[in-house]
């Protein structure tokens, strides 16, 4: 049964609107640690990038389903509750971090864990769809989160190096 049919369209764009959140929040982070430090700036603004591009997919998403809903199943139930709670993680986060509480590898491992969350990982299983528009940005989304993880494990990798290195 389509999304329409259900009734359940109005949950899913308001699961949607608060995954867009989420992204622009995320986006936010890491602007704040791209400025915060200097050292690692571009590493930060990649990924600030991809997660504006997410927003902005996230909100093409919205009126792919708004425009289509027939096409489109019930996938995994989601809630936007635990959506708006993780937001609110973020927006502590960025108040610490504007405070100088978090340390660069403290940050790190945040990011990995933002970047692993159900919330990234899972964006394929929203809603079901053959629909090639809505799964080519699934899809990259999907790309760029793996390819973040893996950079924010290598850099996580490369700080406790450092750090070691000059404990020696």
């Amino acid at each position: 049964m389509d999304i329409r049919s259900s009734g359940e369209l109005p949950g899913i764009i308001e699961m949607l609107k608060a995954m867009a959140i989420f992204e622009v929040k995320v986006s936010e982070l890491y602007s704040i640690c791209a400025s915060t430090w200097q050292e690692d700036c571009q590493f930060w603004l990649d990924i600030w990038k991809d997660e504006i591009s997410h927003a902005l997919y996230v909100n093409n998403i919205i009126e792919i389903v708004k425009r289509k809903p027939e096409v489109f199943e019930t996938g995994r139930p989601f809630s936007v509750a635990e959506v708006q709670a993780v937001v609110s993680d973020i927006v502590r986060t960025i108040d610490q971090m504007g405070r100088g509480l978090l340390s660069k590898y403290e940050l790190l491992h945040i990011a990995g864990r933002l970047e692993g969350s159900f919330l990234e990982s899972k964006y394929n299983e929203i809603v079901k769809t053959d629909d090639m528009e809505y799964n080519t940005m699934i899809e990259k989304i999907i790309t760029d989160t793996r390819t973040h993880k893996w950079s924010i494990v290598q850099r996580i990798k490369e700080v406790r190096a450092t750090a070691e290195a000059v404990a020696l």
